[in-house]
């Protein structure tokens, strides 16, 4: 640690399948400057988010007197992080389901860095693997009809026709027929599990690492509560939790990202369903923890450990179920209640809210209703947390940090602002400090990415324009969010090349190792990071809009600029005003407390609005806006 001081930080990582293998090493580099408060990820960055908690976590047990053991802490997660960049280990862990396994070739070769006339013949072969019967009976009907025609003339004539046209039959047919498996195996080609041989599959191996580099046996699963209570160091800020982990999930059937552990949330899971996802010592303690499970629809449903006692590896998975790829994982939420009594008709509606939050609250928690009981169940699915917010910066974001939250960010080659910062070494591969970028200096980082489309193939420039678009969905509030004032200096960019990471998942030793590289790369780069002038960047911001936004208050507050036929709502506010309609206060005192800072930001804001001064002149540029936004 720097001046014999230790530095504290947080940590959060962006999605990316197999670009997961730069975190490790970056983790273990950030380590030697650091301590971790708070870590969080999306996706492969959730896995690693995970992991790296469990390591911290491992490390003050190791620090606080436990005995000595290579499984534990970082020295546990530098073994980790040269298993995974061992040539074949990650293939090894996606372990497709029966019936799955052509078209999960079939996947990895069309989304990795093959040239085009290979992924043209993988296509075709899937097609004849996954449905040879269909696809040959095609043909044969098809050159049957022109041997009876013309003879063996016209079989000949025909083959070619009739090829192409079995083709597509078959290529219809292999379609229908994965949709199956994939509905079968939980909306995936790979649950994570075991399917056949010694090999550990991703779920199982990734229990192993949380419980070994935590200091926890295996029948008892790493939980968020283990993390939050974790041994303190000696000095340690004064924080609710030690170590405090969060990764984001998407939310399918609510269309919605969701933050793990849920909070106040109530979910509830089939064993039956766990038990293709999860290890069997996960899922029995998961299960033991609910002594009273709900029987409806002739099923057994027990509740989903609630806020901190979720195991990690749960939350983790959520995170990673890349779709199609990585089964969804279902949970359930009531559908229906009806009272203990003799059931009626008004019985199986749902009970009226008290208010407008209850309501709420009961639409997205499944929450208690007080006198019913639980008659049916509705299946919600949650998969990629990378569908909804890839690259979670917000999250531990603090308008004033009492330390520097980190983030890495995963860039590319397609993105012609990666190419432009990018240069190679002798044998044409970029060079690993080149693909590490880190702003220094307030006016870089700011600027826009940029990806054109444009290409000689039609077919690829339609192509790349639709792919942009479900890029810009997904990523604009993370990319506006990357590039502002007092962001974009926390952020580390690691530029990947075609055939690194992603959906290449059998990488050879040299590309994994590449990879590696840059993630050390990526967590020493962080040396030269400016605590100093990051906060007084982000006080700078606070403070502009601070005063913007009281002197939008003081504005609403201008008679001459309200309308006459609310006159009745605008005086709820104030003092001696008419009772609210909703969402009162508990007490008399809130009330006046609450009347009693709207006219402080009333006056505040008439007096900057007045008289100044100005705090946005020479502020950072975009200006910030402060806006209420909901939590998830």
């Amino acid at each position: 640690m720097s001046d014999g001081l230790p530095k504290y930080c947080d940590l959060v990582m962006k999605g990316g399948i197999t670009s997961g293998i730069v975190y490790p090493n970056a983790v273990l580099a950030l380590a030697e400057e650091y301590r971790f408060k708070n870590i969080g990820g999306t996706s492969a960055g959730a896995i690693a988010a995970a992991v790296s908690a469990a390591a911290a976590m491992g490390e003050r047990v190791r620090v606080a007197g436990a005995e000595r053991d290579p499984k534990l802490g970082f020295e546990g997660l530098a073994a980790v992080s040269k298993r995974l960049s061992a040539a074949g280990f990650i293939y090894g862990l996606f372990q497709p389901a029966r019936g799955a396994k052509n078209a999960y070739r079939l996947l990895v070769m069309l989304a990795g860095h093959a040239p085009p006339w290979r992924k043209g013949l993988a296509a075709l072969a899937g097609v004849a693997a996954i449905a040879p019967v269909e696809t040959l009976l095609a043909f044969a009907t098809l050159t049957g009809l022109g041997y009876g025609v013309s003879g063996w003339r016209g079989a000949v004539a025909a083959a070619l026709p009739s090829l192409l046209c079995a083709w597509a039959a078959g290529g219809y047919c292999a379609l229908q027929r994965v949709a199956r498996v994939i509905r079968k195996n939980q909306l995936g080609l790979c649950s994570g599990s075991r399917v056949d041989g010694d090999k550990p599959a991703l779920t199982e191996w990734m229990h192993e690492v949380l419980q070994g580099l935590s200091g926890k046996p295996l029948g008892s699963p790493l939980t968020f509560a283990d993390l939050r209570g974790a041994p303190r160091y000696d000095g340690e800020p004064q924080t609710e939790h030690a170590i405090n982990l969060q990764v984001i999930t998407t939310g399918v059937s609510h269309r919605e990202p969701r933050t793990l552990p849920f909070e106040g949330a109530s979910f509830w899971f089939l064993r039956e369903e766990f038990d293709r996802l999860f290890p069997p010592p996960v899922v029995d303690w998961m299960a033991a923890q609910d002594p009273a499970p709900v029987q409806a629809q002739g099923k057994t449903y027990y509740r989903l450990p609630a806020d901190g006692e979720l195991p990690v590896l749960v939350a983790a998975r959520m995170s990673l179920s890349f779709p199609l790829l990585i089964s969804a994982v279902p949970l359930h939420e009531p559908a229906r209640w009806e009272q203990a009594s003799a059931r009626t008709d008004a019985d199986s509606a749902a009970p009226p809210e008290e208010s407008m939050a209850a309501s709420t609250e009961g639409l997205t928690t499944g929450g208690e209703r007080g006198g019913a009981q639980i008659s049916a169940f509705r299946i919600c699915w949650f998969s990629d947390g990378g569908i909804s917010s890839n690259f979670p910066i917000h999250l531990f974001d603090a308008a004033l940090p009492r330390w520097p939250t980190f983030a890495i960010n995963l860039v590319y080659p397609k993105s012609d602002d990666a190419r432009r910062r990018r240069s190679t070494d002798g044998d044409g591969q970029q060079s690993i400090e080149s693909a590490v970028f880190l702003p220094t200096e307030n006016n870089k980082g700011w600027q826009r990415t940029y990806q054109s489309i444009a290409d000689p193939s039609a077919t690829k420039e339609v192509s790349g324009f639709l792919f942009g678009i479900v890029a810009a969905m997904q990523n604009w509030r993370d990319l506006l969010l990357a590039r502002a004032p007092g962001q974009r200096d926390r952020i580390v960019h690691v530029s990947l090349d075609g055939d690194e990471g992603g959906m290449n998942l059998d990488m050879p030793q040299a590309v994994l190792t590449r990879i590696s590289d840059k993630g050390t790369a990526a967590g020493r780069r962080f040396r030269d990071f400016s605590f100093e002038n990051h906060y007084w960047v982000r006080w700078r911001n606070l403070a502009s809009a601070w005063q913007r936004y009281t002197i939008q208050v003081a504005g609403s507050a201008d008679p001459a600029r309200r309308v006459p036929a609310y006159a009745q709502a605008y005086a709820q506010a104030a003092p001696e005003g008419p009772p609210p309609p909703s969402y009162k206060f508990s007490s008399e005192a809130k009330r006046k407390a609450a009347e009693g800072l709207l006219m402080r930001l009333q006056e505040q804001g008439e007096e900057w609005a007045d008289l100044g001064p100005d705090l946005t002149d020479g502020a950072p540029r975009p200006l910030p806006q402060m806006k209420i936004t909901p939590i998830y």
